[in-house]
């Protein structure tokens, strides 16, 4: 049984390895960048999810739907990107990390095609939260086969754009109406998450140029947010939630790279 396991999961490789990405005959350790990758599809599950939401709130009715297929496409690309990754490594976790995201991936898509309405905002989500499950066992495995001192750094950079999103998209749904105790339980958690994040982020004696006034820039932002936090109800307040939570999104996303491109962390 255990030969059988194995055949398969040689036969797994090869198909991967002859879907147009060549394999290395030296199985060199992922860098920086692919962790970074990974785990930008952490993020892009909640984004998807926050999105959904924004659009059945009508909040930002003519960008939303356009960055909603952005999301979807950066995806794509990354899940593509990372296919020679998986493959170089020649890790049978790596693959099966890579497999799972895929499948979990394929619903998530499939629930995004259903006409928006609460009920499928709260399907969504749902399948949101094993798309990021299955991401972040993904970024961890990729993480760990790494040789590279600033992997662990990226990392945790790179989380803290999926708490963005994440303390959004279950903001936004409070906002719409779906009372539910793990629905505050997810935000609670993510909001005490980021915060430790950027505290830990912040205490770091080593960290690259241009980087502690980034987080600077955060810590303000931060602040903002979580006074729109304490707001519910109002449509202003989600709008402000949801801009609020972009522009962090956007500078935690300068800070993963500065991160990823400093030669040692």
């Amino acid at each position: 049984m255990k030969n059988i396991y194995k055949l398969i999961l040689n036969i797994a490789f090869v198909l991967l390895a002859s879907s147009g990405f060549a394999q290395s005959s030296n199985s060199s350790p992922a860098q920086p960048g692919a962790v970074n990758r990974a785990g930008e599809q952490r993020m892009l599950s909640q984004r998807i999810a926050k999105l959904y939401c924004q659009q059945g709130l009508g909040i930002l009715p003519e960008q939303t739907p356009t960055a909603l297929t952005e999301a979807k496409n950066r995806f794509e690309a990354n899940l593509k990107a990372l296919k020679p990754v998986v493959v170089a490594s020649r890790s049978t976790e790596a693959l099966q990390a890579y497999q799972r995201l895929g499948t979990e991936w394929t619903a998530l898509k499939r629930t995004m095609r259903v006409p928006v309405s609460r009920d499928a905002a709260v399907r969504l989500v749902r399948q949101a939260e094993l798309t990021l499950v299955a991401a972040e066992n993904l970024t961890g495995v990729i993480e760990d086969e790494s040789r590279s001192p600033s992997s662990r750094v990226v990392n945790i950079a790179g989380r803290q754009r999926m708490l963005s999103q994440r303390i959004a998209s279950q903001y936004l749904l409070l906002s719409w109406g779906v009372e539910s105790s793990a629905v505050r339980t997810r935000l609670e958690s993510a909001i005490n998450d980021f915060s430790a994040g950027l505290s830990r982020l912040t205490a770091r004696k080593d960290n690259p140029p241009g980087v502690q006034s980034a987080l600077s820039e955060i810590a303000r932002q931060w602040e903002w947010l979580q006074t729109s936090l304490s707001l519910e109800g109002a449509s202003t307040y989600a709008l402000l939630v949801a801009e609020s939570a972009d522009s962090i999104l956007e500078a935690s996303d300068r800070v993963t790279r500065l991160y990823e491109q400093a030669p040692h962390n």
